[in-house]
């Protein structure tokens, strides 16, 4: 009979490989379906012979409980920022710094992407990952290492694969998180589909991830990790930077393919012009490069100010602008009722999507930038994935346009509208607003609120336009039948729905308080309120 331990453990190492080649190398050698049954073979190894499961086990990268809120924790070394360079000119003012600095020895400089995402610290001890924290203030950070040991390709337990003897007991490794921007519009999609607005952006998205309190939750994001730098590993020197990363991809580890070593700072902004004109061809993000003298022993003679390091610095990207035209200015209604601007536009390509709409914010922006329907507007787009309007081409604007009028009255209800003294946005002043209750339910069903499955976007809007629901409470009164009636209905959707509200009654007060959508209580604040009050009678109870 098969020791089940050993078998286990050759199961591990398995998947593990499998892994890096997947996620490391894009070079699988198995497919979806093999790689699931070895998976699988593990956790019902696993689940017979609970005694043997470890930490770093592939299986355990999912936490099953929520934490309840997140642990503080002290950095080994200040983990310091980067100075920014927007023009040649700052980098070879940089240049002329180091050569000071090292009394004008010639550095090498080693040139990287610099990947828009979200700067952790990685520590592993005897090859295992023992902690993830958040940069935070650069000498405290937040303990997220439960939310990062779900990115799949982030290996718990390594082993160096050119090396293994210079394979440190304990180092630590400088990472950036990210999302890919295919898997970021997949999982825009998936969110339309379950009636959740859209997000912004991949930086955005893959910070709130990594604040998210159910790692389950991080799991279904597709994040991803670039490794860095390798920072004091325990009984190993190495000469440069380069060496260090080399070190990093042979234990396993994640590293950008996109990595240049050069002898000159000619070649830094060949590099950097390079991948300026080439970014769009990339399937992740960037906001710029990353400079560094290549050598160690360079890097600890020019040494480091309080806030960031002598030997190195990001060179950042000018922002992408193109020129469309705006055919119309419409209006968008939100769950409180908040109308916003939003710009329809002559379709354009920028930075890699095509865009046809952009928001307008607020409709004191549209009279700051004195946009008008008919003009050539200009589109930019820096950090963000989302662009936004910057103005206009007066030499195009054609004669007798009209100055935009912000409505009086609600497009959808015709109601009057109020602007609240202390804010820029304009209400809509009725609280049953069809179209305003239908943004309503759909955050109330959405996945972080109350996540009633079966009931997305257009299951919402037939539910509000037949009046079978005024507000989310009369979602829990509806009938199989009703439900059934509906398009793209039949009875088994139908009960699945019934099934998402009986299921929805149970979930934890936090999400329900969310979920009911008050103005200023996110879901921070609605756990925070769910631990002071401890129930929704004693909540309605509560005072100033």
């Amino acid at each position: 009979m098969t020791d089940p331990a050993k078998q286990i453990e050759k199961l591990r190492n398995e998947i593990r490989h499998h892994d890096y080649l997947y996620y490391v190398e894009a070079k699988p050698v198995i497919s979806d379906q093999e790689y699931d049954r070895l998976f699988n073979e593990l956790k019902e190894l696993e689940s017979e012979h609970s005694e043997l499961i470890t930490p770093d086990s592939p299986t355990q990268r999912i936490g099953d409980s929520l934490t309840e809120g997140f642990k503080a924790v002290e950095h080994p070394f200040p983990l310091r920022s980067l100075e920014n360079s927007y023009s040649e000119a700052d980098l070879l003012d940089f240049h002329r710094r180091v050569l000071s600095g090292l009394e004008n020895e010639i550095p090498e400089y080693a040139c990287e992407l610099k990947f828009d995402g979200v700067s952790i610290l990685l520590h592993y001890e005897q090859g295992k990952l023992v902690g993830a924290s958040t940069r935070g203030d650069g000498t405290h950070g937040d303990d997220i290492t439960s939310n990062v040991k779900t990115i799949k390709s982030l290996p718990l337990q390594l082993n160096s694969r050119d090396f293994k003897a210079l394979l440190p007991s304990d180092f630590y490794v400088r990472g950036e998180v990210f999302m890919k921007l295919n898997d970021f519009r997949q999982f825009n999609e998936l969110r339309l589909q379950a009636g959740e607005s859209v997000l912004a952006n991949p930086r955005n998205t893959v910070a709130g991830s990594l604040k998210l309190l159910d790692p389950a939750q991080v799991a279904r994001r597709p994040l991803s990790i670039v490794c860095y730098a390798l920072e004091n590993p325990r009984g190993i020197t190495f000469a440069t930077h380069s060496e260090g990363l080399h070190a990093l991809r042979s234990y396993g580890l994640p590293t950008s393919p996109y990595f240049r070593v050069v002898k000159t700072i000619e070649g830094v902004i060949e590099f950097w012009r390079e991948w300026e004109a080439a970014r769009d061809d990339l399937p992740f993000e960037i906001d710029g490069i990353v400079v560094k003298v290549n050598s160690l022993a360079h890097q600890k003679t020019l040494g480091l100010t309080a806030r960031a390091p002598r030997w190195a610095m990001a060179c950042k990207f000018a922002a992408r602008q193109a020129r469309t035209k705006l055919n119309k200015i419409s209006v968008q209604i939100g769950r409180t009722g908040i109308l916003t601007p939003v710009a329809e536009l002559e379709p354009v390509p920028l930075g890699g999507v095509t865009v046809k709409r952009a928001t307008l914010h607020n409709f004191e922006e549209i009279e700051r930038l004195d946009l008008r329907e008919g003009d050539t507007i200009i589109l930019e787009r820096g950090g963000d994935v989302i662009p936004k309007v910057v103005g206009y081409d007066p030499e195009l604007r054609p004669k007798g346009l009209r100055r935009y009028r912000p409505p009086q009255a609600c497009p959808f209800c015709k109601s009057p509208v109020e602007k609240v003294e202390g804010e820029v946005a304009l209400r809509c002043t009725n609280p049953r607003d069809r179209e305003a209750v239908k943004r309503q339910i759909e955050h109330f069903a959405s996945r972080s609120a109350l996540d009633i499955e079966g009931l997305g976007s257009e299951s919402v809007v037939q539910l509000v336009d037949k009046e079978l629901v005024h507000d989310a409470g009369d979602l829990f009164k509806l009938k199989l039948g009703q439900i059934a009636a509906l398009e793209g209905f039949a009875q088994k959707s139908a009960q699945k729905l019934l099934d998402g509200l009986e299921a929805a009654k149970n979930k934890p007060l936090e999400r329900l308080i969310f979920a009911l959508g008050i103005r200023h209580v996110g879901q921070t604040t609605a756990r925070s309120l769910a631990i002071r009050f401890g129930s929704i009678d004693m909540l309605k109870q509560a005072t100033a």
